[in-house]
C-alpha cells in the first residue's frame, strides 16, 4: 500500500488516531468486521452539515430551494467521487482483489471512501478539523457553481408542469451486480414518452433516465409547434 502518510499530507490532516484512518479505508467488499461503512454514514453528514453552513455564509440571500440545489450538487456521489481522484485516495484504499485490479473503480466506492475518510477526521480532531479539508478539497467546487444548479429530475418536471402536464413516473427495470458495485436500470415515463437511464445508483439512473426522457419531449414538442404554444 502507498504510504499513508503522503495521503495525509494531501489530506491535509494528520492522523493521532491511526486506526480511525486505516478503517475508514478498508472497503465493505474486504468483508472484515471492522469496515468503512460506519465512517461513511458518518462523514456524510459532516460533510452535509458544513457545506450547508458554507452555503448560508455565501449564498445566505438565495432562496431555500436554490441553496438545496446547491447542497445536493456538492454532496453528490459525482463530487464525493471526483474529491477522492483530486487526493488519490484509491492509491491508498483497501478493497476486494477484483475491485482494485480493474480499470475503473466504481464511483460509488470512491464516493464512499471519501466520506468515510471525512467521518474519521471528524472523530480523529473534531468539527473544525473535518471544516479544514472539507473547504479546501470542496474550495473548486464551490468556485464552479456560479448559478443555483438545476438537476435533471427538477428539469423535466419544470418543463411538465409548465406544458400543464402530469408528472413522471420511475420505475426500476432491473438491478444487477453485488451490494458493493450495484447497477440500477431505471424508466422514466411521462406524457405518453419514456426513457431508461443507467447508474451505480438509483438516484444516478433516475437521472440519466429524466435527462434522456426530457431530451426526448423537447425534440416532439419541436415538431409540434401548437403542442409547446398550448393550443
Amino acid at each position: 500500500m502507498a504510504s499513508l502518510s503522503a495521503f495525509e499530507s494531501r489530506l491535509g490532516h494528520v492522523f493521532g488516531q491511526a486506526k480511525l484512518l486505516e478503517r475508514a479505508l478498508r472497503h465493505a467488499s474486504l468483508d472484515v468486521e471492522e469496515d468503512n461503512e460506519q465512517l461513511e454514514f458518518l462523514g456524510d453528514r459532516v460533510l452535509g452539515l458544513v457545506i450547508a453552513e458554507y452555503l448560508l455564509d455565501t449564498h445566505g440571500q438565495e432562496s431555500e430551494g436554490d441553496m438545496a440545489r446547491r447542497l445536493a450538487q456538492l454532496v453528490s456521489r459525482k463530487t464525493c467521487a471526483k474529491v477522492a481522484r483530486e487526493i488519490d485516495l484509491i492509491e491508498v484504499l483497501r478493497m476486494d482483489e477484483g475491485i482494485q485490479k480493474s480499470q475503473n473503480v466504481p464511483t460509488n466506492i470512491l464516493a464512499d471512501a471519501c466520506e468515510a475518510v471525512l467521518g474519521a477526521v471528524y472523530l480523529d480532531g473534531g468539527l473544525a478539523a473535518a471544516k479544514r479539508v472539507i473547504e479546501a478539497h470542496w474550495q473548486p467546487h464551490f468556485a464552479g457553481q456560479t448559478e443555483a444548479p438545476i438537476d435533471k429530475k427538477t428539469a423535466l418536471q419544470e418543463w411538465l408542469m409548465q406544458r400543464g402536464l402530469a408528472l413522471p413516473i420511475y420505475e426500476i427495470i432491473e438491478r444487477t451486480g453485488p451490494d458493493h458495485a450495484p447497477e440500477f436500470t431505471l424508466q422514466a415515463s411521462a406524457h405518453d414518452g419514456s426513457a431508461l437511464g443507467v447508474g451505480s445508483s438509483r438516484k444516478l439512473a433516475e437521472q440519466r433516465a429524466a435527462m434522456a426522457l426530457l431530451e426526448s419531449l423537447k425534440q416532439g414538442a419541436a415538431l409540434s409547434p401548437e403542442e409547446e404554444t398550448g393550443v
